[in-house]
């Protein structure tokens, strides 16, 4: 077991990088109870694989590796990392030389405070130092403040109290005979404690409860709940505040027995606690102790209900309480995972985790992998539990060699991670035994026997701290002829699904060469030939040369917006006798809506529905040339096509098992035509500039290389299902909606074909507002946005190409108020942002969400969308971004197109282009924008905005702050922003996609009289 820092500058190279495709075993697995919970960590131990990377990040799971990352320093908290991951060598971007910010943990948390009511004087939602967010010199100076007064003696002189305290809470369940065990003593019970440690009159311990809760919910599993419950939980944080304030202010006056008065006091050196770290500490202890204590403790009363033999055994024998609790803490802890962000590039195991990456500690699966018995491995003559008479019988799988049991009377080979490890153990770790100890001492004094008298209610595993939410128990009452499980129980030991897939791990290292070597292909391919194809060349000239100039003959007499129509019309019809290179390079422009001109896009959106197919013989040479024989292959195969496009088309098939799949099936010929046309595109372009009355949205070479860079991957059908793979992975870590995508069956996967399973339902664009329940329209375009926003910014991997024919929307079988299932089809086209480049998009977007300029333009610089070296003030400044309240429209006509004038001058003098991955993003999101405008013309655009972009930020906040120096909070985005964004001033009360429709249709009108 190593962990090693990587210095900038170090020669050794590690053999992997969790960021290589492949690298790290993929993992999907649903947890819907405690036995499934037990059943995946001990496949996971099986596994031999320490880490694993899930839909929600990367989860490290074996005992060493995760108590080593818990004590290496390299690695932070997360709380901490908002405060000090901060990159080394700054540009001019701000952005360090790992591609991330400097952050600056009081200003993320600063945008909290538009929360605060205006009584607490900004206070609210302030980020005061305590030991959960510091690390370093800082973290170990509070330790070591805080230390001397959470001792064991400190929580011993708390024991009677404790008792005394689980006592009243206990008597009127055992005088009634029972009752909801979780809200009559779990609950109420760890605030109290809290209170006299601080030194809080008993009169408000109702209040100081209340802010616990109220608190706690910041760290609730649903984003858009918290988004809800900023408000109180500002205020909550506020009161608690003052409440402190005045108690310090007290204890300075007169002082008392309690924690408060000796951290007042606590000196080192001359060193004290000023009152911001007094306050934090009291946060700290509220967030940190409370709802952990009381599931902790509901979920060891559980695992006894479930095992009446050991509480027996434990009436008998009170002092083996201790004992018992520290098993139910590594057998059902309440704390799940930990998360950890490595501060610079660091080597566990011969794995390179780059700076910035986040974990998740599997704090409980790793116990339990880490629980074998200390004379497992060497003491084989040991009986077993259940040969042992002097040990209760337990479930049939727990004995004593079986770390995924409860037995307390085992020792263990290394102690459990409950309480975390290293700088960040936790300090309260005495306490919290403490409190366990005597609650159960408590109530095995006093109840005889106890059962379920129904099923445990458990809370969602989904959330970070976990146990019972409620739970009803009889006390000292008969038992009943059934006893009611609790679910605490190991399962079965039998192979559980962790929804990994070796097979498609494999899979993704192997074409991670591949896709390289495309990659690395696409500037030879559209570097101007100083010869190109002469016979193609003069085709290919003639046939556009017609399209652009013949309209000087032929259009004279018409105006200006029917000469571009028709231009338009001749250039699609050009690309369609050109052949499938062309058709490819005008179905890229038909899915570009918001990028080129509304007529040229829905000319080009022809060639999408339009391409003849290729003859069967030709389309079974290429099958049988790629799979072998296709009678043996396939049952059935369909020799008409469902679907035909520039590459490739599709063919129903039945396989020789009755499955019904699809087959795509690529042209013959089509990468020597593609390679020969791209030849004749790069030799073309540069003489286009400026030529074709389209040029200030699109310049030629831009163009050529942004399709030499997407058709050249849709060429090897290998890499597009490396891309499905991704995508579906990506799509699995967002939260909303469901989704579908073809299963590819791999050994009928090669360069030119994908066998595959069909997806259901119809082409989104088919759908009618009639078809779709209310409110149904809305819940798409909020899903699909939402799967963008985190598939570009958050996986670095997103479908890079919505359209008609590749979004399917399946509403059979959907539960009231539930949005449909939407099916994606087509992954040849995909955006990929990788290290840097995905920084520098979400710096991008975040910039645009927020009002951001200097970000916004920063993202785009490092994306490539301006030449080397642009400076982005000086970028705002030549496109005169910097005008709040701007609306083009309400300019005069010479106005107007000056500012247009303006406008081209500036981009063209700072380089601008349109970078692949932006372009498709863009083009994606004017897709869906455009198809929900259909659906819903009346929908309130600006709360849809709002909603996508709040509950983004609330889900990936702190993440961000990681990445780019700052993370912004929910209500950082606000109807103002957003009409800034889109140009529209406040003039207009509801921007609806009918206003926005007829904005574009009025731009549109000026532009092409400015052009």
């Amino acid at each position: 077991m190593s962990s090693t820092a990587t210095a900038p500058g170090s020669r050794r190279v590690p053999a992997r990088s969790v960021d290589d495709e492949g690298a790290v075993p993929f993992a999907d697995f649903a947890i819907g109870e405690f036995a499934d919970l037990v059943a995946m960590s001990r496949e996971l131990s099986r596994t031999g694989d320490w880490v694993v990377r899930t839909p929600f990040g990367l989860f490290v799971h074996g005992y060493d590796e995760a108590r080593t990352i818990l004590r290496d320093p390299v690695w932070i908290s997360m709380l901490a990392g908002v405060a000090m991951l901060d990159g080394t060598g700054q540009n001019r971007t701000g952005i360090g030389s790992n591609g991330r910010a400097p952050v600056n943990f009081n200003a993320f948390m600063a945008r909290a405070r538009r929360d605060a009511p205006l009584s607490t004087g900004g206070e609210a939602m302030r980020a005061r130092p305590n030991v959960l967010s510091l690390e370093g010199d800082d973290h170990r100076r509070l330790r070591r403040l805080f230390g001397r007064a959470f001792t064991p003696a400190a929580a011993d002189r708390l024991r009677p109290f404790m008792a005394a305290h689980a006592t009243r809470l206990l008597e009127p369940l055992v005088a009634g005979g029972g009752g909801e065990i979780v809200a009559e003593l779990c609950d109420p019970y760890p605030v109290p404690v809290i209170c006299r440690l601080l030194g809080v009159t008993d009169d408000d311990w109702g209040q100081f409860g209340r802010w616990a809760e109220t608190i706690f919910g910041l760290f609730d599993g649903d984003a858009e709940a918290v988004v809800r419950r900023l408000g109180d939980i500002a205020t909550a944080q506020a009161e608690l505040g003052a409440y402190v304030i005045d108690l310090i202010e007290r204890r300075r006056r007169e002082g008392a027995d309690d924690l408060l008065t000796e951290l007042i006091g606590v000196t080192d050196e001359g060193d004290r606690l000023n009152e911001d770290e007094l306050i934090g500490m009291v946060e700290a202890l509220l967030i940190a102790g409370t709802d952990t204590t009381r599931n902790q403790l509901g979920a060891t009363l559980a695992v006894l209900a479930d095992r009446p033999e050991h509480y027996a055994a434990l009436r008998a024998d009170p002092d083996r309480i201790p004992a018992y609790v520290e098993e139910s803490l590594r057998y059902i802890g309440a704390v799940r995972t930990a998360m950890r962000i490595a501060t610079t590039d660091v080597v566990v195991n011969d794995l390179l985790f780059p700076a910035g990456t986040v974990v998740m500690i599997g704090l409980h699966a790793a116990s339990l992998s880490g629980g074998c018995p200390a004379h497992a491995a060497t003491d084989a003559a040991t009986p077993t539990r259940a040969e042992s008479p002097a040990a209760p019988q337990d479930h049939q799988s727990e004995h004593s060699f079986d770390s995924y049991g409860f037995d307390p009377a085992v020792p263990r080979e290394h102690p459990h991670l409950a309480f975390g490890s290293g700088a960040h153990h936790c300090l309260g770790a005495f306490l919290a035994r403490a409190e366990l100890q005597e609650a159960l001492r408590v109530f095995v004094s006093s109840v005889e026997s106890f059962e379920l008298s129904e099923p445990v209610q458990w809370k969602p595993l989904s959330l970070g701290i976990w146990g019972p939410s409620r739970m009803h128990l009889r006390l000292n009452a008969p038992p009943l002829a059934e006893r009611v499980p609790a679910g605490t129980l190991p399962p079965a030991d039998v192979q559980a699904d962790l929804g990994t897939s070796a097979e498609r791990d494999r899979y993704l290292a192997s074409i991670a060469p591949i896709r390289r070597a495309i990659h690395d292909s696409v500037p030879e391919l559209i570097t101007r030939p100083r010869f190109p194809p002469v016979l193609r060349l003069v085709v290919t000239a003639a046939r556009i040369g017609w399209a652009t100039y013949a309209g000087r003959l032929l259009d004279r007499r018409l105006d200006p917006d029917e000469r571009r129509e028709q231009i338009y019309r001749r250039l699609r019809l050009a690309a369609t006798k050109l052949g499938p290179a062309y058709i490819k390079l005008a179905q890229l422009i038909a899915a570009g809506e918001g990028v080129f001109p509304d007529a040229l896009v829905a000319e080009c959106r022809q060639c999408r529905d339009q391409v003849p197919a290729e003859p069967w013989t030709a389309i079974r040479s290429v099958v049988e040339a790629e799979l072998g024989d296709l009678d043996s292959r396939f049952a059935e195969f369909d020799t008409e096509a469902t679907a035909a496009a520039s590459i490739a088309q599709v063919h129903a098939a039945r396989l020789p098992d009755g499955t019904r799949v699809m087959v795509k099936v690529q042209r013959p010929g089509i990468r020597r035509r593609v390679e020969r046309d791209l030849a004749v595109l790069a030799w073309l372009a540069p003489k286009l500039v400026g030529r074709i009355p389209i040029t200030a949205l699109a310049n030629p070479p831009a163009l050529v290389e942004l399709f030499a860079e997407t058709i050249t991957e849709e060429l090897d059908f290998r890499v597009e299902v490396a891309n499905l793979f991704e995508v579906d992975r990506a799509l699995r870590a967002t939260t909303a909606g469901r989704w579908q995508v073809p299963e590819p069956v791999l050994d009928g996967v090669t360069e030119r074909v994908i066998v595959m399973s069909p997806v259901a339902g119809r082409p989104l664009s088919e759908l009618r507002s009639e078809d779709l329940a209310d409110g149904e329209a809305a819940a798409i375009f909020r899903q699909m946005n939402d799967a963008l926003l985190h598939g570009a910014c958050m996986s670095g991997v997103f479908h890079g190409d919505f359209h008609a024919g590749n979004v399917f929307i399946d509403t059979e079988g959907t539960p009231p108020g539930q949005p449909p299932v939407i099916g994606l089809v087509d992954f040849g086209i995909t955006g990929r942002l990788e290290g840097p480049k995905r920084v520098a998009f979400l710096r991008y977007v975040v910039g645009l969400l927020t009002g951001d300029l200097q970000s916004q333009i920063a993202g785009m610089i490092d994306l490539g969308a301006f030449g080397p070296g642009s400076n982005p003030e000086q970028v705002i400044a030549d496109l005169r971004l910097d005008r709040p309240g701007f609306d083009p429209l309400e300019l005069t006509e010479d106005e107007f197109t000056a500012e247009f004038r303006a406008l081209i001058s500036g981009l063209l003098a700072n380089g601008a282009r349109i970078p692949k991955e932006l372009m498709l993003f863009i083009k994606n999101f004017a897709y869906l924008c455009s198809v929900t405008g259909e659906l819903e013309p009346e929908m309130e655009v600006l709360a849809q905005f709002e909603r996508i972009a709040s509950s983004f930020f609330a889900r990936n906040g702190v993440r961000m702050a990681t990445e780019i120096g700052f993370s912004p909070a929910p209500d950082d985005v606000d109807e103002r922003i957003i009409r800034q964004a889109m140009g529209i001033s406040p003039k207009h009360e509801r921007v609806t996609w009918r206003l926005i429709r007829g904005r574009r249709t009025d731009l549109k009108d000026r532009v092409g009289n400015s052009g």
